[in-house]
């Protein structure tokens, strides 16, 4: 075994604000398994909701968007389907977006077995072409904050362009509260059988570092026993409800209303995430 150190300590430098690691864990295929996993259990960092979440979120959605007006939906980082299926089985038509082939892969055989017809792509929402075809886009699980602001403002010109005039939004985003109640840390373990990173032998050097304009990052770099570096960063914008009202009007929407998450809960001050509606001018 060889560890590259000069790569290591590079590699171990504090990163830029929103600078990719040597690796995406979303296209990692090394990682593919654990990807899918994460979408079914919630103790999975980036992992989904439970089912009865996500079977309320979708009750809302029907509220806020009767299907009768808002038949068209595009799911913009679907995952495996979770929220696409239920969608689909409300009578809606269902664009799902994701950028993980293996998701998207295993979302297509789930709407094959309960014969769901659901129009799964594969693509990246920060380049996907759309064009003025949809009644209701969602961006959930706080998707949003994950891109730099060069991103968020094309995520946001690609959904503008793709929604009909009136067309709505739901996204949810960290608040400024979990920015101030963020902790920076630093940890480093070796592996055992329970790694949710990987089955091989490594260390894994762990880093919870807080930026200013409240952003946060959390780096995984792990030190495999053949010599091997893979670094994950993890980033997050957070919010204030004034902050995202002004990054969406930039972007041609009005924030109709907030709510404490896209389950259509009220809204209450100091919590740590939120979700907004938003609609095209």
């Amino acid at each position: 075994m060889v560890i590259n150190i000069e790569k290591l300590l590079e590699i171990a430098k504090n990163p830029e604000p929103f600078e990719e690691g040597t690796q995406e864990i979303w296209l990692d295929p090394d990682r593919a398994d654990l990807v899918l996993k994460g979408h079914f259990d919630e103790n999975i960092p980036g992992g989904s909701r439970d089912s009865s979440f996500i079977d309320e979120t979708i009750d809302f959605v029907n509220n806020l968007a009767p299907v009768e007006k808002y038949k068209k939906v595009i799911d913009l980082g679907c995952g495996p389907g979770l929220y696409s299926q239920r969608l689909a089985m409300r009578g809606y038509d269902v664009v799902g977006v994701d950028f993980n082939q293996n998701s998207i892969d295993y979302a297509i055989r789930e709407a094959q077995e309960k014969n769901l017809s659901i129009d799964y792509r594969n693509e990246d929402i920060t380049n996907i072409e759309l064009e003025n075809d949809f009644d209701l886009a969602l961006l959930i699980y706080q998707i949003y904050g994950v891109f730099n602001p060069t991103k968020r403002k094309k995520i946001l010109s690609n959904i503008h362009r793709g929604l009909k005039p009136g067309g709505l939004v739901l996204l949810d985003v960290l608040s400024d509260t979990s920015y101030e109640k963020f902790e920076p840390k630093i940890v480093w373990t070796l592996s055992n059988e329970g790694s949710i990173f990987s089955d091989k032998r490594h260390l894994t050097l762990y880093a919870a570092l807080k930026y200013p304009n409240k952003v946060t990052v959390e780096r995984s770099i792990l030190v495999f026993d053949d010599g091997e570096l893979v670094n994950y960063n993890y980033w997050n914008q957070n919010f204030s409800i004034e902050d995202l009202e002004k990054e969406v009007d930039e972007a041609g929407f009005t924030l109709e209303k907030v709510y404490a998450d896209v389950n259509g809960g009220e809204y209450v001050n100091n919590s740590e995430f939120f979700a907004a509606v938003l609609k095209k001018k």
